[in-house]
């Protein structure tokens, strides 16, 4: 969660609308699968674009699929086909929680990242 010392839920609800996007950033990560947990000895990564997953929830659940996009304000995961049908019939994608995700690839084109996930005890 957010930085606040307040129990109110509104308080708690208020601090994690108005995060700043550094602290939005935390709450974007999904567990890994056992593979991945083993390899690079975390439990858990951010999302990101790239990355394929597994949706474990939801009307999408069982589907595997990349990430198309990561939306900080919502903190939301854009997945290539966890789409919806408008009334129009445009398909527009329906944004998924993080939580209901399970990473099942990572994308490791970037060093930064790679290194981040070498120094958690991995071989990336």
């Amino acid at each position: 969660m957010t930085d606040t010392d307040s129990s109110q839920p509104r308080k708690q609800r208020k601090s994690a609308v108005e995060a700043p996007l550094h602290q939005s950033n935390n709450e974007v990560h999904s567990t890994l699968s056992d593979e991945l947990r083993e390899e690079y000895g975390t439990r858990r990564v951010r999302v990101s674009e790239g990355d394929t997953v597994e949706i474990m929830r939801g009307d999408f659940s069982g589907h595997e699929a990349p990430v198309v996009g990561v939306d900080l304000d919502s903190e939301r995961v854009i997945i290539e086909e966890a789409v919806v049908e408008k009334t129009d019939g445009e398909e527009v994608p329906r944004p998924i929680e993080p939580s209901n995700l399970r990473i099942t690839e990572l994308n490791l084109s970037d060093e930064r990242r790679r290194e981040r996930l070498r120094e958690k005890g991995g071989e990336a």
